[in-house]
């Protein structure tokens, strides 16, 4: 009897331990990773997501035995997500709910990742084992930033602009491995070479270029090329006038942005020359149309090239409510409404918080969507007729509420008709209504007109008809594309009056 209850016992005791977390060595880690289901990518991917989660949550200190854990579950991991992205790239023109299921399960990932590799790299530096990690640290930072930042374009593909938790959480890694020395340190990371700089910069390079007015596949295209270029600007903590082009404020919860006149300094501030970059996109398959990858690397090219929006510029706190008129149908119908009359489509009563001479910030429900990019027209009394044109450029959401950053694009926004000359070929033969941005000197000091896709045709010659007044125009670059509508430059050829014309 005595030797039934041991051996009772003893199977008890083999279940406990074989109950017990899979991350108890590295051998019950590989046991494990070689246990996940093989049904379907997808399931195994989840089983995966669901061990991240279970490590990040182990109340362990790290050390080198959890390190070797961790880079099996990467190594593992890497080629089932990059799978479950493929898909996931493929899966948007169809499959609206496995699209969500299939971004959840990336951002998951990448998220889990992320964590799991700030939390190791501040046991190296604090944890019971530092010295055993310290030679890991260059590895260790640059795999958390490089995940951090792989988190941050997940936002985007869900329309979501990264919290100033995300940006603080690289940039505070960024100024670690600067101040230790080791920023440019190389690493091999997924079969290439790259360092603690360059992943950073990958991540501020990518938010400049706006990417949450992009389609995913385009956001992918550019994310990768921005990594296939082998001489990537890196930050420096020192101004060169003349050389460099952006910033970024380390202090600062948000990206990057372009230099101006004004050339500020501070201990904080790092600096990227991306001249060549820009250079390089510009040159990349010029002969392809607006409308194809020709058109993309143009685009991201313009979008650097302008720089990112600086929230953290002087705004005056300005509350009340305002007139909103969102969505290109919406703004032409209160553009074309008559002094004394009221707008023909539903306008929005809209929360006004602040206002700069770049733009307004407002603060608006939580389940308002609002993709980036977003034309909205805004006046405070629309029976007198006086809008402003803005484009939506961020939102977070803070207590409950959304909140709302515009970028202001005209003051004097005017409906127009326009139609292609007689003798260009191969267009639209009707006219069509058009939005004339005319330059304003706390603008950009260059006058725009907004266009439907389908009437762009660059260098293409138009007639705009403004009242009495007929301009004949061509067409310049297309600065930025707004939902199936296009921001384009142009040069005025000739103005007529409507009566000599005809």
């Amino acid at each position: 009897m005595t030797d039934l209850f041991e051996m009772l016992s003893a199977i008890t005791r083999r279940r406990k331990e074989g109950e017990g977390s899979p991350f108890d060595s590295v051998r019950t880690a590989r046991k494990w990773l070689k246990s996940l289901p093989a049904e379907s990518d997808y399931d195994m991917h989840h089983a995966l997501v669901e061990g991240l989660e279970r490590f990040n949550a182990d109340n362990v200190d790290a050390n080198a035995e959890r390190l070797k854990m961790l880079m099996a579950i990467e190594e593992a991991g890497l080629p089932l997500q990059l799978r479950i992205v493929e898909q996931y790239v493929r899966n948007q023109a169809s499959f609206r709910l496995a699209r969500q299921a299939l971004w959840r399960e990336s951002w998951a990932f990448w998220s889990l990742l992320a964590t799991a590799w700030v939390r190791m790299l501040k046991h190296a530096y604090k944890g019971p084992a530092h010295l055993e990690l310290q030679p890991w640290r260059a590895e260790i930072a640059t795999r958390a930033l490089r995940y951090a930042g792989l988190a941050m374009r997940w936002d985007y593909h869900h329309s979501q602009s990264p919290s100033a938790a995300a940006w603080r959480r690289v940039h505070k890694i960024y100024r670690l491995v600067e101040r230790d020395g080791y920023a440019e340190t190389a690493v091999t990371l997924n079969a290439r070479d790259t360092s603690c700089a360059r992943e950073y910069a990958l991540t501020v390079l990518l938010g400049l270029t706006h990417p949450l007015g992009c389609k995913t596949q385009e956001i992918e295209t550019i994310a990768q090329l921005l990594e296939s270029f082998s001489e990537l600007p890196l930050p420096q903590s020192d101004l060169e006038a003349g050389r460099h082009t952006h910033a970024v404020d380390l202090s600062v919860n948000e990206g990057a942005f372009v230099l101006d006149d004004s050339l500020p300094t501070g201990k904080r501030l790092r600096y990227f020359a991306l001249t060549s970059l820009i250079e390089h996109l510009n040159a990349l398959d010029p002969s392809k149309s607006q409308e194809g990858e020709g058109g993309i690397y143009r685009q991201t090219a313009n979008l650097i090239a302008r720089g990112g929006l600086r929230r953290s510029r002087q705004r005056s706190s300005r509350f009340g409510q305002v007139w909103v008129a969102s969505g290109m149908a919406n703004i032409l119908a209160s553009l074309a409404c008559g002094e004394g009359g009221r707008p023909r489509q539903p306008t929005e009563r809209w929360m006004l918080r602040d206002e700069s001479t770049e733009g307004m910030g407002f603060s608006l429900d939580q389940s308002t969507a609002l993709p980036h990019g977003r034309l909205i027209a805004v006046s405070w009394n629309p029976s007198e007729n006086v809008w402003q044109l803005l484009a939506i450029r961020w939102n977070q959401e803070e207590a409950g509420q959304l909140l709302v950053g515009a970028q202001r694009l005209s003051r004097h926004p005017k409906r127009v008709e326009v139609s292609f000359a007689a003798d260009t070929a191969d267009v639209p033969s009707t006219p069509t209504h058009a939005v004339f941005l005319p330059m304003s000197n706390t603008e950009q000091g260059v006058s725009n007109l907004l266009l439907p896709q389908t009437h762009y045709r660059a260098g293409g010659q138009m007639l705009l008809r403004d009242g009495d007044i007929l301009y004949r125009l061509r067409l310049g670059k297309v600065h930025e594309s707004h939902e199936r509508w296009v921001r384009v430059g142009m040069d005025v050829l000739s103005r007529e009056q409507i009566a000599a014309a005809a």
